[in-house]
């Protein structure tokens, strides 16, 4: 098998969704670094995030035909497990005594619907 035929085949709707999940994350985390005035890790998350867009179009161009089909279906995984990840997060923090500040629940509900994705994914992997 050729090094070409095994890195198109490591080139899946999951890991692309995963990917984007991660981008989403990082994208929507910056609010919280903005607000809080922390340049160090805002500059770092803005690098970390242009360089992640840059893979992720690498990606889609690499990625076979057939895995590109399947790209929607994962992509709508990815984002309603981000919607109930928030959802989550924000009725955790709604009646903790910690009180919903929108730019962590966000940031900490994206995080949260990302694992919720990758370990979905992981699962029906497994299960075929």
């Amino acid at each position: 098998m050729s090094d070409t035929t095994a890195s198109a085949r490591a080139l899946t709707a999951t890991r692309f969704s995963t990917l984007l999940g991660l981008w989403l994350v990082m994208l929507l985390s910056l609010p919280r670094y903005w607000l809080l005035g922390d340049q160090t890790r805002l500059a770092l998350l803005g690098a970390f995030v242009v360089a992640v867009s840059v893979a992720l179009a690498a990606i889609w161009r690499l990625m076979s035909t057939a895995e590109r089909g399947r790209c929607p279906r994962a992509i709508r995984h990815l984002l309603i497990c981000l919607v109930v990840g928030l959802i989550v997060v924000a009725g955790w923090r709604l009646f903790s005594a910690a009180g919903v500040v929108w730019a962590v629940t966000l940031s900490q509900g994206m995080a949260l619907g990302l694992v919720l994705h990758v370990v979905l994914r992981l699962w029906r992997r497994r299960g075929e």
